[in-house]
């Protein structure tokens, strides 16, 4: 299947190209969740292995990290959430799980 067959959708967790915070034009391979797609975008929150922030309100533990095919226990950056092209991303991991989906809504 070539990329242009792929099929994204909200609340998918998929392994893409992220840029560094300190310099968008480095970008890194991380696992994002899907929050929103549209045709030439997608709208994406990084997924870190950092522990939470006490200075982010909005960074979301993730409870069930294993299901979401996450390697460790994770946090959703919800503040690091960024519009990324299509082509940048690799493969999809799985859907996030409905505990997880709610905790980032909130």
């Amino acid at each position: 299947m070539s990329k242009e067959d792929w099929e994204m959708n909200q609340w998918e967790v998929w392994f893409a190209k992220f840029p560094y915070e300190d310099d968008p034009t480095t970008l890194k391979d991380w696992p994002v969740i899907v929050l929103d797609v549209e045709k030439l975008e997608v709208l994406s929150v990084k997924v870190t292995s950092h522990d939470i922030r006490d200075k982010d309100e909005y960074d979301t533990t993730i409870f069930h990290w294993k299901e979401a095919g996450l390697d460790r226990p994770s946090v959703a950056r919800v503040s690091k959430t960024m519009y990324l092209n299509p082509d940048s991303f690799h493969y999809k991991l799985c859907d996030l799980h409905i505990d997880n989906r709610n905790a980032i809504l909130q």
